[in-house]
């Protein structure tokens, strides 16, 4: 079924979960009681959808974007709200209203600014990049709808001795945001983190190194031997040419039609400034263009959040459930015995109903809905601040975000001379973790892949056969990324 999954992955998606509230509606009808295996799960899950609902309606766009010379790689710079600082994120959903109103395209963030610029790097492949592509180049207009998790996991590369990171293609983003963090630890002096770093990464296209941020690129080339990295081309084509030359060259430094490409953007908008509005791409007509929201504004909000899912999931169930009473006091009324198995489906439909339309309903309105509408009033009104509003001509750009070049065999830092050479064939998974081991001497080492499939499967059954050895450190094992 990968195919199918692979290849109508709306369809594939919905069709799950058309599919599961069938089961769920008929089991119901056929066992009343069936609620109490159902509503654990579906209450977690609600409270999911909750969120994902509350971040649906808001509008942002495109603050800056880039291209590589040979359009295989795209870079785009979102900005994020201040309600997000703090907020540590990793991954981002993303639609896009003028390509497709029902495609949202998980992306992971491969660079976050203090500033809150989030940068996403995105790989042509299939139609839907190339439709992108396109009217990044044509300058049109593009507003974003944006879905972000609340929290991520603990960062757990911060606590490990020694960190080898195993990157393959464009998914390196997902590892690119680990090294990122580490590198801006290690520069404000915290004292935890790994003493020592190892980067491995494999690309078929060359271009795709591009995007290696130059604070990373910086500290694989200083002297103290921090961070090794290494990059190896696994292309069919030769990569000879002394004169190649490839970067992400920037489309528009501006949010949308502002000043001419290059020129330096005007960051925040002017009081005069007409606010950027996009007719018809939130569902709830919320059209003013503002920073990315955050799905939660913070840990109160979440339990908040979660307690009116489930007071409202078992509200929904006590109603339902007093149906049953109305009519056995009915039947009784009229002297005749209640037909239990007419009824009995009647009440569990009307009890899944009830249950679902309470358990998603009532929090949402009540913390996720009108917060959100006050705070987009309380952002688009008249004499507001303007700081969340973006205005047609607001433009951040980030430069440190950008990536490197690609001059012949090495990527090298804009304007500097000194590069990270690129070697032919892949990787020896087993050889790098050993030569890791034996440099560093250390007992426990974290694994971080993000890769294909294969490349993610070969570095897991290393680990296991390396773990296996008696008297050797332990490898542990952490996959950053996947395929949908």
């Amino acid at each position: 079924m990968e195919w199918c999954r692979r290849g109508f992955w709306e369809v594939y998606y919905r069709f799950h979960i058309v599919c599961f509230f069938g089961f769920m509606f008929f089991a119901y009808i056929h066992y009343s009681g069936s609620w109490i295996y159902f509503s654990p799960g579906l209450l977690l899950w609600f409270i999911d959808l909750v969120l994902r609902a509350g971040s649906y309606p808001n509008t942002t766009t495109v603050a800056n974007c880039g291209v590589s010379a040979s359009e295989e790689v795209v870079t785009l710079q979102i900005q994020a709200s201040k309600r997000a600082r703090g907020c540590p994120l990793h991954d981002i959903y993303l639609l896009f209203p003028t390509i497709s109103r029902w495609q949202w395209h998980p992306f992971t963030i491969s660079h976050q600014s203090p500033d809150g610029v989030l940068t996403v790097r995105i790989k042509r492949f299939g139609g839907w990049t190339e439709s992108l592509l396109n009217k990044l180049k044509n300058r049109e207009p593009l507003p974003i709808r944006a879905s972000c998790p609340q929290y991520n996991a603990p960062h757990r590369w911060r606590q490990d001795e020694v960190a080898v990171v195993l990157a393959g293609g464009i998914a390196s983003t997902a590892v690119l945001s680990v090294l990122s963090d580490l590198v801006a630890r290690r520069a404000q002096g915290k004292a935890t983190g790994p003493h020592r770093v190892f980067f491995v990464w494999a690309a078929r296209h060359a271009v795709e190194f591009c995007v290696l941020d130059l604070s990373v690129a910086a500290a694989s080339m200083s002297s103290d031997g921090w961070l090794s990295t290494s990059l190896f081309y696994t292309g069919k084509e030769p990569l000879l040419a002394a004169n190649q030359h490839e970067k992400l060259d920037s489309l528009e430094k501006v949010s949308s039609r502002g000043s001419e490409s290059g020129s330096e953007p005007r960051a925040g908008g002017a009081a005069k400034a007409k606010p950027l509005t996009f007719p018809r791409a939130s569902p709830f007509r919320w059209n003013r263009a503002r920073r990315m929201q955050p799905q939660t504004t913070g840990p109160w909000h979440l339990a908040i959040v979660t307690g009116l899912v489930f007071f409202g999931g078992f509200v929904g169930q006590a109603l339902s459930y007093t149906w049953y009473g109305e009519w056995q006091t009915h039947y009784q009324s009229l002297g005749e015995a209640l037909p239990y198995n007419p009824f009995f489906w009647k009440q569990a439909a009307v009890n899944c109903i009830v249950f679902c339309v309470i358990g998603l309903g009532f929090p949402f309105l009540v913390a996720v809905f009108l917060p959100n509408l006050y705070r987009y009033w309380r952002d688009t009104r008249a004499g507001s601040t303007g700081e969340e509003q973006m205005a047609a001509f607001d433009g951040v750009w980030d430069p440190s975000s950008m990536g490197c070049e690609l001059q012949g065999q090495e990527v090298v830092i804009p304007g500097s001379e000194a590069g990270i050479p690129i070697a032919s064939g892949r990787p020896d998974i087993v050889t790098v973790l050993q030569g890791a081991a034996k440099e560093t001497g250390a007992r426990h080492i974290g694994v971080y892949v993000a890769g294909p499939e294969p490349m993610s499967r070969d570095a897991q059954i290393a680990t296991c056969q390396l773990n296996s050895t008696k008297g050797g450190a332990f490898f542990d094992f952490h996959k950053m990324a996947g395929l949908l």
